[in-house]
Order: C-alpha cells, then sequence, then structure tokens
C-alpha cells in the first residue's frame, strides 16, 4: 500500500471515511501506508461567506486527527494539509510546491497537520 490522498474540498468527510474504511484494514494488517487528507482555508479562517465549509472542513480535521492518534501504533501514518488560497500556476500555492509538501509528509511522517498559507 502506498500513500492515499484525500481531497476534502468536494466531497468532504463522508469521502473520507469511505476511502478510510477501504484502505485502512490492509494497511493495518501490513503495519504500512499513509492516509493524506486535504482541506480548504475555512479550517483555519473561518468566514461568514464560507460558513458550511468551514464546518466540514473542521469536521475532516477532526477526523484526521483522531485517525492519526488511532492509527500511528499500527505504523499508518495519517497527515492533512490545510491550503488557505488559489492553487494554481501564478496562484498563491503551485501545484508542484502542494505536491512537494505532500509527498514530504509520507516520506518523512514527521506532522499530522501542515497548514500552507
Amino acid at each position: 500500500m502506498g500513500a492515499f490522498v484525500v481531497a476534502g474540498a468536494g466531497p468532504g468527510l463522508g469521502a473520507a471515511t469511505a476511502v478510510a474504511r477501504a484502505v485502512v484494514p490492509d494497511m493495518r494488517h501490513q503495519r504500512h501506508g499513509t492516509l493524506l487528507f486535504t482541506t480548504g482555508g475555512a479550517a483555519v479562517e473561518p468566514h461568514r461567506d464560507r460558513a458550511v465549509s468551514g464546518i466540514a472542513c473542521d469536521a475532516e480535521s477532526a477526523y484526521a486527527r483522531m485517525l492519526h492518534d488511532a492509527l500511528a501504533g499500527d505504523g499508518v501514518h495519517v497527515a492533512q494539509v490545510t491550503i488557505v488560497g488559489t492553487i494554481g500556476p501564478g496562484a498563491r500555492h503551485e501545484p508542484d510546491k502542494v505536491a512537494q509538501e505532500l509527498w514530504r509528509l509520507h516520506t518523512t511522517h514527521d506532522q499530522p497537520l501542515l497548514v500552507l498559507r
């Protein structure tokens, strides 16, 4: 098993739990694997115009942290990247830089949460 990136901007907590249920048993059995979650900036910078997405991002953040705590002893790394701002060529976050951070989290297992501002 390798790494799975669970994008939280669209499907949210339902998709995150479905993916975790599908892959975690094998990862635990192999005592190896990484789950990477991504959420938008509303998780750390709530705004009334994004209240619903902020609540959804917070729920997914809590889920990712609980998975991290529950699975760390089983050799499974869980981390979350919260991205504040837009992603794209010439935007605040270049796609290659975001990919590098996701790869770093997968390979180093050094932190459960990274906020890109």
